[in-house]
C-alpha cells in the first residue's frame, strides 16, 4: 500500500494494520515529452516513469491488466497520447447502463431501514452553456441504488436531485453561509440523523483560486462566482445542521477547463483543493480527485472510477485484509485508504494516468455498522 494511505490506516488503527508500504507505481511517459519535461515531472509531483513494463496501446479493464500480468507474469503500462479524450466524452468511450453495479453489493449484508438516516444526491448531466457531464446521470442513479437497496436509506428520505439548477442547489442547503435549507428541516425532526450528500456533475475553482464550487446547470463558464454554489457555503451549512454526522461524497473536478480532453499524466493543475480548509465535526469528506484533476470513468460499470470503488468498499470490501482490520464496520480510514489505492491503480493501469481522491474528517468516522449504531472515535 502506498505510504501515505498505509500512514492514514496507523494512525486510526495503531499497530494492528497488516498491510505493507508498496514502492511507488510506475506510470509509462505520454507521448511526445521529452526527457527535460519528463524529470521535470518526477521532480515537482514524484511521478515515477516505467522502464521496464510491457507498454500496451488503447484500453483494459484493471480485471484484464491483472489477468495478463498473473498469467504471463509480467507488469503492463497503457501508454496514453499526448492528448487524450476523456472517458465518457462525445470523443472517447460510450456510456453504457450502470445497472450491473449491484454487482458490487449484493453478495454483502444489507442494513435495515433506518429512519435517522438521509441523503441528497444530485447528478448534473446536461448544461446550459457547459458540455456534458456524461457519467453523472449514471453516478447518481448507482449511488441511489447503493444507499435505498443497501445502506438502510429509505426512499422517501432521499431529495433526489438531477440537473439540479442554482436555486435547487440554495433550497436543498441554503443561499449563504448559517442559512436553512429543507435539508436542515429533515434534519431537526430525527435527533440522530445521519445524513449522505453524494454529488457527481462538473466542479470549478475561480481564477483567484481562492474558492471552489459546484456547478449547478445554469453555471456560466469561468464565472463560478455568479452561478456556482460555493463548497464554503456548503460545509458550512453541513456542519451547522446538527447531525450526528455527514458523508459528503464529491464525484467531479475542480479544475478551471471542462473541456473532452484530458492532458497525461493528469496532474493536479490548481492550487486550491475542493476539501474544506480545516475539518469540520461532524463532516467526512471525500473527493474523487486532488486539485483539479480530471476524475476518470470506470469502463466496466460505466460510473466515475472514485464512485466505483466508494460502493465496493462501503459494501465491505473496505473492511477486509490487508486494508481494514476485519472488525465487521467500515470506518472513513478503511474506505479512503481502500478507494484511494483502487482509483489510482486503477488510473494508472488502465488509462495510464494519475488520479488521488482525497479526505477530510475531524477523526475517524464509522460510516457502516452492521452490528449496532454508528459510532465516531477521535483517532488521528
Amino acid at each position: 500500500m502506498p505510504k501515505d494511505l498505509l500512514e492514514r490506516l496507523r494512525a486510526a488503527h495503531g499497530p494492528s494494520v497488516t498491510a505493507r508500504e508498496c514502492s511507488p507505481g510506475c506510470l509509462p511517459a505520454p507521448s511526445g515529452l521529452n526527457q527535460k519535461q519528463l524529470d521535470d515531472l518526477y521532480g515537482r509531483y514524484g511521478v515515477v516513469w516505467c522502464r521496464s513494463c510491457v507498454q500496451i496501446g488503447g484500453h483494459l479493464s484493471l480485471k484484464d491488466v491483472r489477468r495478463i500480468e498473473d498469467a504471463g507474469n509480467l507488469e503492463l503500462c497503457s501508454t496514453p497520447p499526448r492528448q487524450m479524450p476523456r472517458p465518457g466524452s462525445a470523443n472517447g468511450n460510450v456510456v453504457k447502463s450502470f445497472s450491473r453495479i449491484r454487482e458490487l453489493y449484493r453478495a454483502s449484508p444489507t442494513l435495515p431501514e433506518d429512519e435517522n438516516a438521509i441523503a441528497v444526491i444530485i447528478g448534473n448531466t446536461t448544461y446550459d452553456n457547459l458540455p456534458e457531464a456524461r457519467t453523472a446521470r449514471n453516478d447518481a442513479g448507482a449511488m441511489y441504488f447503493f444507499l435505498t437497496e443497501h445502506m438502510g436509506v429509505r426512499q422517501d428520505q432521499v431529495i433526489d436531485l438531477r440537473n439540479a439548477a442554482r436555486a435547487d442547489l440554495e433550497r436543498v442547503f441554503g443561499p449563504v453561509p448559517g442559512s436553512d435549507g429543507e435539508l436542515k428541516r429533515l434534519v431537526e425532526a430525527r435527533p440522530n440523523a445521519k445524513v449522505f450528500v453524494y454529488y457527481s456533475g462538473h466542479g470549478a475553482v475561480n481564477a483567484a483560486q481562492d474558492e471552489t464550487y459546484l456547478l449547478p446547470v445554469d453555471a456560466e463558464p469561468y464565472r463560478e462566482e455568479r452561478r456556482g454554489y460555493p463548497l464554503s457555503t456548503l460545509y458550512a451549512n453541513l456542519a451547522g445542521l446538527g447531525a450526528d454526522q455527514v458523508v459528503v461524497m464529491l464525484e467531479s473536478s475542480f479544475g478551471r477547463d471542462h473541456g473532452n480532453y484530458i492532458l497525461p499524466p493528469n496532474i493536479p493543475e490548481t492550487k486550491r483543493s475542493a476539501l474544506p480548509e480545516k475539518a469540520k465535526a461532524p463532516l467526512t469528506v471525500l473527493v474523487a480527485a486532488d486539485r483539479g484533476q480530471r476524475a476518470l470513468i470506470d469502463t466496466e460499470y460505466d460510473v466515475g472510477l472514485f464512485t466505483r470503488y466508494l460502493i465496493e468498499g462501503l459494501a465491505g470490501d473496505a473492511d477486509l485484509a490487508p486494508v481494514g482490520n476485519g472488525d465487521g464496520d467500515v470506518d472513513s480510514a478503511e474506505l479512503y485508504a481502500y478507494t484511494a489505492a483502487m482509483v489510482r491503480l486503477g488510473a494508472r493501469k488502465t488509462f495510464g494516468l494519475l488520479q488521488s481522491p482525497r479526505l477530510s474528517g475531524a477523526g475517524t468516522a464509522v460510516l457502516k455498522a452492521p452490528k449496532g449504531a454508528s459510532k465516531d472515535s477521535q483517532q488521528g
